[in-house]
């Protein structure tokens, strides 16, 4: 089932806060145990840890924008959605990656994310 207006809403608001790269911002977002896993990587447990693995990576990048393409809400409150990621770099160069996402949302807040996505090319790019 399409998610509801309100869900779609909270994620723009979430990326809208990630773009910023302010972390007491997007943190604002995360339940303190939340996780979050990135594919086959281990997955990263508490706030604190999630914020310090995303300021990692966004400090390397200009900033990071998402467009979400489609939006699932399923039962308990997962929800589950596709979005394009466009990585800015310090060096004009931008490079956009398509990439799935499953999150789990209690009171507003992610309990859990999953993200499914190569981001090779910004590897790459990054040298």
């Amino acid at each position: 089932m399409r998610a509801s207006q309100a869900t779609i809403d909270l994620l723009n608001e979430y990326y809208a806060a990630m773009e910023s790269n302010d972390p007491q911002r997007y943190g604002t977002y995360y339940a303190d145990d939340m996780t979050l896993t990135f594919g086959n990587s281990p997955t990263i447990k508490g706030r604190e840890n999630v914020l310090a693995a995303f300021a990692e990576v966004l400090n390397r990048v200009r900033s990071l924008h998402h467009d979400l393409v489609n939006v699932w809400e399923v039962d308990n409150g997962v929800v589950v959605y596709e979005s394009v990621g466009e990585w800015n770099l310090h060096d004009g160069t931008k490079v956009s990656i398509g990439a799935g996402t499953v999150v789990t949302l209690v009171d507003g807040k992610f309990v859990d994310q999953r993200i499914y996505v190569d981001n090779a090319p910004v590897a790459a790019a990054l040298g």
